[in-house]
Order: C-alpha cells, then structure tokens, then sequence
C-alpha cells in the first residue's frame, strides 16, 4: 500500500529495533493504529535491524490494512533496514513497493 501525502503522524524508530527489541517496536506500531488513520515511519536513526524487524512491520502493514488504515515507511529508509531487506532480497520480492518509499512520501519527523 503506497501513501501519499503527509501521514497523520510519525512513528520514529530509533536504535536497536532487532530481536531485543521486538515487542517495544511492535507495542509502539499497535498504539500508533490504534490512534492514528495514516502512519508513517521513520526508520532513519536506527542503529540495527534484523528479520525480526521486517517481520513486525511487515505484521503492522497487514494490520493497517485490515483495518482501513494506511501506514508507509519515509524516505530515506534506514541503513540498517535497508541492509537487512537488501541481504533477504526482499527489495526484489512482492513486497518491494512497500519497502522502496516513493519519493512522493514525506520525509521529515513531525507527527
């Protein structure tokens, strides 16, 4: 699903958003839906990222979905994201329109 426009709000996810992380970065996608119509995320100050990480968004998008909403990624994708969905192929797969942020997206920190 591709937003465009300015999202309702930013979810910045910053640091580690791996394995230790994983069940703060998806309680803080669940509140960002549950309160928002239009999320995008900011992944431009994480410090790493692994599976486990594209699996929480990839679990936030079907939400999203589901439930009528709309959630993105901003551009610039983080380095450490864009590394682990470069090294998965998953750049290349199905999904790519959802992990390449278009460059009619928002980019930018302000909810």
């Amino acid at each position: 699903m591709s937003m465009t426009g300015k999202p309702d709000h930013t979810l910045v996810l910053s640091g580690d958003a791996g394995i230790k992380s994983a069940q703060d970065v998806a309680a803080s996608l669940r509140q960002a839906l549950a309160d928002h119509e239009r999320i995008g995320i900011d992944t431009q100050t994480l410090t790493a990222a692994d599976l486990t990480t594209v699996q929480t968004l990839l679990a936030a998008r079907a939400k999203a979905a589901a439930s009528g909403k709309a959630l993105a990624l901003l551009a610039p994708i983080g380095e450490p994201l864009q590394r682990v969905l470069s090294a998965a192929g998953l750049l290349a797969a199905a999904d790519a329109a959802f992990w390449a942020a278009s460059s009619d997206q928002h980019t930018g920190t302000e909810a």
